[in-house]
């Protein structure tokens, strides 16, 4: 566990992205539209935390499709938060859909180089996924416009990027007499298995997987489940969060554990799509032993 936290720490410090009062934090949205009147909630609560939102006033204009604005608007957002030195964390104002087409059009190494944290879920996870599959740092969590929804889903989050906490426990059910060591990624089930078939996807060798959705039917589970398997996925361990209005859990769980009998599973952490719900940490080093996972710092 000492060597975990070794490693563990020499990442986080590479980054350098505990915020203090007064920092700016960046607000993109590279996916979806977004409800204005939660995002603006959601800034309020960055300011009275003591901290500097950037954003682009034009995020506020109504988009009159499914995307927040054009590729192009998306991309050189995102890439002048990644150009400001000013900035350390970057949070995503929504999910929704998008990321994909923003990610394939900007700039990769810039995205890799700023060592800038992207915070986010959904279909954010386009990012995490790219990000931890290149050896960087992301996290896992709630968006701007969800801050003002659940106060202690909020303060865990900030909790992690001010470094008031820096060691992770998070209660798992699953087997208690075994240990599994590996970095730990992931997201949403969905977004992930559309990733199938392009350069963003790999077979999560070695890797611990977190797996959480939202609003989809058993069958849709067990046509992406198979879809999984088919495609060479073979992870160290999976981890199955909340799944929200996608109908019987022990079912979800008995769908998996038929296509991935080999591999270890661990259900119940209490990340996903649900107003509360836990930040973690992806692309780093991870321990899960005893039914608990373990990160730190």
């Amino acid at each position: 566990m000492r060597q975990l936290q070794k490693d563990i720490k020499e990442v986080w410090l590479s980054y350098n992205f505990f915020l203090k009062e007064g920092d700016s934090i960046g607000i993109t949205a590279p996916a979806s539209d977004f409800s204005k009147e939660d995002f603006l909630k959601g800034v309020e609560i960055i300011k009275k935390r003591g901290y500097f939102p950037v954003y682009n006033g034009a995020l506020l204009d109504k988009s009159d499709n499914y995307l927040m604005k054009s590729d192009e608007f998306r991309k050189k957002d995102f890439e002048s938060l990644l150009n400001n030195k000013d900035i350390k964390v970057i949070i995503s104002a929504r999910g929704g859909y998008g990321s994909i087409r923003t990610l394939t059009a900007m700039n990769k190494r810039l995205l890799l180089k700023s060592k800038k944290v992207i915070v986010g879920f959904s279909d954010i996870t386009v990012f995490h996924i790219f990000l931890n599959q290149n050896k960087s740092l992301s996290i896992h969590g709630p968006m701007v416009g969800a801050f003002a929804r659940d106060e202690v889903s909020t303060n865990y989050l900030f909790d992690i990027l001010s470094g008031n906490k820096k060691y992770f426990i998070y209660d798992l059910i699953g087997e208690k007499n075994k240990r599994f060591e590996g970095i730990i990624t992931g997201g949403n089930l969905a977004v992930i298995t559309s990733l199938i078939g392009t350069k963003y996807f790999y077979n999560f060798k070695k890797r611990i997987v977190f797996l959480e959705d939202l609003n989809e039917p058993l069958y849709k589970i067990d046509r992406m489940v198979m879809q999984l398997k088919l495609s060479g996925f073979s992870p160290k361990a999976i981890i199955l969060g909340q799944f929200l209005d996608c109908g019987n859990y022990d079912r979800i769980e008995k769908i998996f554990r038929d296509n991935f009998f080999k591999t270890p599973l661990f259900t119940q952490i209490n990340i996903g799509h649900m107003n509360s719900t836990l930040s973690i940490p992806l692309g780093i080093k991870a321990i899960i032993e005893n039914s608990k996972l373990y990160i730190g710092i």
